[in-house]
């Protein structure tokens, strides 16, 4: 029998993801729905393999529709030091502290 090598099974699915989020980036404003699909197989790829899909890239989409931000609201509180994201295809916020 053939020993499964998670670790490269894991590098794989990680570059994979990151291709699938900055391709579903590119056809954001061509195609939505194929950007929608492309972030949909990242986001099942990285369950399938319990690989968490990194800061920078988990905040192109919205976490609710799965759509990549094109239509939302970023608004900045700096005396709290927060930022908070609406997304206006589905009306979800995401909140999150600034490191200060």
């Amino acid at each position: 029998m053939l020993k499964r090598e998670r670790e490269k099974e894991r590098q794989i699915a990680m570059e994979r993801i990151i291709y699938l989020i900055e391709r579903a980036q590119k056809f954001k404003n061509i195609d939505y729905e194929l950007a929608r699909r492309y972030i949909e197989l990242a986001r099942n790829i990285s369950m399938k393999y319990r690989i968490r899909i990194p800061k920078k890239y988990k905040l192109l989409f919205c976490k609710k529709c799965l759509y990549p931000y094109r239509s939302d609201r970023f608004r900045v509180r700096i005396h709290k030091s927060s930022v908070i994201i609406t997304c206006l295809n589905c009306s979800n916020v995401r909140r999150f502290q600034l490191r200060g």
